[in-house]
C-alpha cells in the first residue's frame, strides 16, 4: 500500500520544519510505505533548503518537484495532483502540524471499493504557536452537518488539509484543464460528492494553525468584521459569478459522466442568471442552493 503525502510550499521557512517532523513521525498501516511529495512555487527564503536538508536525511520518503512558479496554493496543489500515484493521497499545508494517527486512523476509514472516496477529519484551531484556540465551532465555515450536493456547490466546508482521498478519485478527477475552478479541495469535494462518497471521521486529527500569513484559514462566518467585509456588493455580485464558473466548470468538465440526478443540480444552478430575479431566488431556495449563515444567504440571494 503506497500512501502519499501532496505538500506545496512557499515562504514557509518559520514552520515548514514542524511540520514535516510530524509527517515523518505518523504512524502507518502495516505493509504501508509513505512517500512526500513536495512542490515548492518559487519561495525566496530558506525553504528550499530546508526541504532538501530533509530530503538528504529521508531519501526514500522524500521527492521534490523540479523547481517551478506556480503562483497560487490552488496551482500548486493542481501540480501536485497531476504527479500523485499511490493508494491514499493526502493534502498537507505547509504550516499546520498533524497528531501521529492521523494518516492511521484516516486509512482505516476507507471502504474497500473501487468508487471514488474522500475522506475527511475534523481539527484544533491552533495560534501561530500551536495553543489550541477554544472555538465555537459552529460559526466556522468547516461546520459541515447535513452536506447535500446543493451546499457543496455554493460553499466549500471540508479544508483540503484535513482530508485524504483514494486512488478511483484521483484518477477520475484529473484532467489537463479545470474550468472556473476555485480551489482545489472544493473541486475534489464537489466531485467526491458527484461520483462517490464522503467519509467523516469525528476526530480532531491535527492542528490548524492561524497567523497572518494564512492565504486560507478557519473563518469565523458570524462574526461582525467577517459580514461586515463580506456585504460589499461588488465582491458578492462577482463570488456569486465565481460559483456559477465554477458549477459550469465543473459540469462541463465530467457531466458527460454524471447521473442524470447529478446533472440536473448542476444545470439548475449554473443557468440561474438565465431567470428573472424572483425566479432566480426562488430556484436557490427550492433546490437548497444556500449557504451556511443567514448574512451569507441574503448576499447570495440578492446578488446571485
Amino acid at each position: 500500500m503506497k500512501i502519499q503525502i501532496l505538500l506545496a510550499t512557499h515562504n514557509g521557512e518559520k514552520y515548514i520544519e514542524t511540520q514535516l517532523d510530524s509527517l515523518i513521525a505518523q504512524q502507518l498501516p502495516v505493509n504501508a510505505h509513505l512517500s512526500i511529495l513536495v512542490s515548492d512555487d518559487a519561495s525566496s527564503d530558506s525553504t528550499p533548503e530546508i526541504l532538501r536538508e530533509y530530503q538528504e536525511r529521508y531519501p526514500s520518503i522524500i521527492d521534490i518537484l523540479p523547481e517551478k512558479k506556480s503562483g497560487s496554493a490552488k496551482d500548486n496543489f493542481l501540480r501536485l495532483i497531476s504527479a500523485a500515484d499511490a493508494d491514499y493521497i493526502f493534502f498537507c499545508d505547509q504550516d499546520d502540524w498533524w497528531l501521529p494517527e492521523k494518516i492511521l486512523k484516516t486509512v482505516e476509514a476507507f471502504k474497500s471499493t473501487e468508487r471514488p472516496q474522500l475522506v475527511y477529519s475534523d481539527a484544533f484551531i491552533a495560534d501561530e504557536n500551536l495553543k489550541i484556540i477554544e472555538a465555537d465551532e459552529s460559526r466556522l465555515q468547516t461546520y459541515n452537518r447535513g452536506l447535500t450536493l446543493q451546499k457543496l456547490i455554493v460553499q466549500n466546508y471540508i479544508s483540503g488539509c484535513t482530508m485524504a482521498v483514494n486512488r478511483a478519485l484521483l484518477k477520475g478527477v484529473r484532467r489537463d484543464s479545470y474550468p472556473g475552478i476555485e480551489m482545489h479541495d472544493w473541486w475534489l469535494v464537489i466531485y467526491a460528492e458527484t461520483f462517490g462518497e464522503i467519509i467523516h471521521v469525528p476526530e480532531k486529527l491535527m492542528k490548524y494553525r492561524q497567523h497572518g500569513d494564512n492565504e486560507v484559514g478557519a473563518k469565523d462566518l458570524k462574526s461582525f468584521k467577517y459580514i461586515k467585509t463580506h456585504m460589499n456588493g461588488e465582491i458578492l455580485r462577482e463570488n456569486c459569478g465565481n460559483l456559477l464558473a465554477q458549477a459550469r466548470g465543473f459540469y462541463m468538465t465530467y457531466g458527460e459522466e454524471m447521473p442524470p440526478e447529478k446533472r440536473q443540480i448542476f444545470k439548475k444552478f449554473y443557468t440561474l442568471r438565465d431567470k428573472n430575479k424572483l425566479s432566480r431566488i426562488a430556484a436557490q431556495i427550492k433546490g437548497g442552493y444556500l449557504k451556511s449563515t443567514a448574512a451569507r444567504v441574503i448576499g447570495q440571494l440578492i446578488y446571485m
